[in-house]
């Protein structure tokens, strides 16, 4: 039997959930009160195709960061780099989104500071965005 696949975007925000400084909030859409929730990490799949339905997933994940001062957004998306980069490399599993991350495998945009669109940008509010593409597979059958 195909095994289904993992759900990414529940996979990407569990491993930056634990892999983030302790008081980062990781969600998969802005939540209505972002401003309470800085430094705010969102994160989801915005693109992507399972090269192999029978066990590889592909996904363009979408990262954007959010703090109140510009150092803390910017440093904020250097580390959601590198935590999704290690979470690849070591393999990590969630069984809640069935899967885990198997592969980083490239960067098609890396941080860089946002200044337009929602939610407006203002002087307590400084955003960074970068796109990651990784693969996910599902866990082994128990």
């Amino acid at each position: 039997m195909t095994p289904v696949l993992p759900d990414v975007d529940e996979l990407v925000r569990a491993a930056l959930t634990a892999g983030l400084p302790a008081g980062t909030s990781v969600f998969t859409l802005w939540p209505d009160d972002w401003p309470q929730r800085l430094p705010l990490v969102v994160a989801r799949r915005v693109a992507g195709a399972a090269p192999d339905p029978r066990g590889l997933d592909a996904a363009v994940v979408d990262v954007q960061c959010a703090a109140a001062d510009r150092r803390t957004a910017h440093r904020l998306a250097r580390q959601v780099r590198a935590v999704l980069f290690d979470a690849c490399a070591a393999q990590f599993a969630h069984p809640e989104a069935e899967g885990y991350l198997s592969r980083f495998a490239a960067e098609p945009s890396g941080p860089a500071e946002i200044r337009d669109t929602f939610p407006t940008p203002g002087a307590d509010l400084f955003r960074f965005q970068a796109t990651y593409r990784i693969t996910a597979r599902p866990l082994p059958p128990t």
